[in-house]
């Protein structure tokens, strides 16, 4: 390890989600990196900017113009979703280490691409989903390997974030599309972006080392509430290796906000998450308890930022905990949930309280699914919501 040197950043995407690592990198006390610039062709609009044109780091409109000046030892990419694998390698090709947030990309096959330009450059990817990276889930994980909470039985998960009508028009206006202008796939949703950590949390626990699980038997009722072309609301059951049946209810169009809870059956133990404990607890079946921690511990950006300066520091030690194989799960998953009809809700039971669409009964029918392990379709109000 070369503890002198500063590790180059290049950030690719200064505005939405960005400013999380943009917080991380320079709220920490940490002296080993340098923001060597700034990749966004809107960037005046992030709220990043003035910061950054402070700091006298370059901004450039396009990864090709930063390349021809500068080098960099780690491209952090936050861009929209159709452009991840794209950028991905561009940067790989261009001598850079990679730390993209989530999710993959819009298809699961560029995983391969990835992984194997990768490994021919010698350089690694980083994808960001960020209970991947935590301690206390890493913990988890290690445990259900060695066997010791036994198989998993059923793993449920719920989440209500309210998202706003602004939030789907967001950016270069590629929320909630199913593909971009030149075809490339999207497939923005509360399952596959806002809440994809949660997905990608039950396949990830469950797989193996540096692996997620593969989801099986994919099933899902969608709704859609906002003026977009995909999904804002879902119940998501598939099954794993084994038949464990997990089941993702996920909304952004309820009228109250509730963050994630977990719910994980073992044979040994049931794992439970929630945010009064805010600390991952096993309920052994011989009455002891584990304590995991707190998922959300690491910071702004989940210290995925620091972890990935590290590898750069170290690269022959350095293995990501989530590499393009281990979040193509979820992509999989979300190929497999796009196969399912998307129910435009009956106007008659939408609410618009000027800033938010939500869908009146909905909050309750999250949590009954959640509670009684069912789907959207299984509630009778299911067929006057989808009329």
């Amino acid at each position: 390890m070369n503890e002198n040197k500063k590790v180059r950043i290049v950030c690719v995407g200064i505005g939405g989600y960005a400013h999380v690592y943009w917080k991380a990198l320079f709220g920490s006390s940490e002296s080993n990196f340098e923001v060597v610039g700034g990749v966004d062709p809107y960037a005046e609009n992030s709220p990043c900017y003035e910061d950054i044109k402070a700091r006298n780091i370059p901004i450039y409109t396009d990864m090709e113009a930063f390349y021809r000046e500068h080098e960099a030892d780690l491209a952090i990419i936050t861009t929209p979703i159709h452009l991840h694998t794209r950028q991905m390698l561009y940067a790989l090709e261009h001598g850079s280490n990679v730390l993209c947030e989530k999710p993959l990309s819009g298809v699961s096959a560029d995983a391969e691409l990835i992984e194997r330009r990768a490994a021919e450059l010698g350089k690694f990817v980083m994808i960001g989903y960020q209970w991947s990276y935590a301690p206390a889930m890493i913990a988890l994980k290690n445990d259900i390997i060695a066997g010791k909470l036994g198989a998993p039985i059923s793993l449920k998960t719920r989440i209500l974030w309210p998202r706003k009508k602004d939030y789907f028009t967001r950016g270069s206006g590629w929320a909630g599309k199913l593909k971009a202008k030149d075809g490339t796939v999207i497939n923005d949703s509360v399952a596959a972006n806002a809440c994809a950590h949660y997905i990608h949390n039950m396949l990830y626990v469950c797989g193996e080392l540096g692996l997620a699980a593969e989801p099986k038997n994919v099933k899902a009722d969608l709704l859609r509430v906002n003026n977009i072309e995909n999904f804002d609301n879902a119940t998501i059951s598939f099954e794993l290796e084994g038949g464990a049946k997990c089941l993702f209810v996920a909304a952004h169009s309820t009228d109250v906000n509730r963050n994630p809870v977990f719910d994980y059956k073992f044979e040994l133990a049931t794992v439970k998450y929630d945010e009064n404990t805010k600390d991952i607890i096993a309920y052994f079946n011989n009455g002891d308890e584990k304590h995991y921690g707190n998922p959300f511990s690491g910071g702004s950006d989940g210290g995925k930022s620091k972890i990935a300066i590290a590898g750069c520091l170290d690269p022959e030690n350095f293995k990501p905990a989530c590499t393009p194989y281990t979040a193509a799960a979820h992509t999989r998953c979300i190929e497999a949930v796009q196969t399912f009809p998307i129910h435009q809700v009956n106007p008659e039971y939408v609410r618009d309280n000027g800033e938010l669409l939500y869908v009146e009964g909905l909050t309750d029918a999250m949590m009954k699914c959640y509670e009684d392990e069912i789907m959207l379709s299984d509630l009778d109000i299911f067929e006057k919501w989808v009329k």
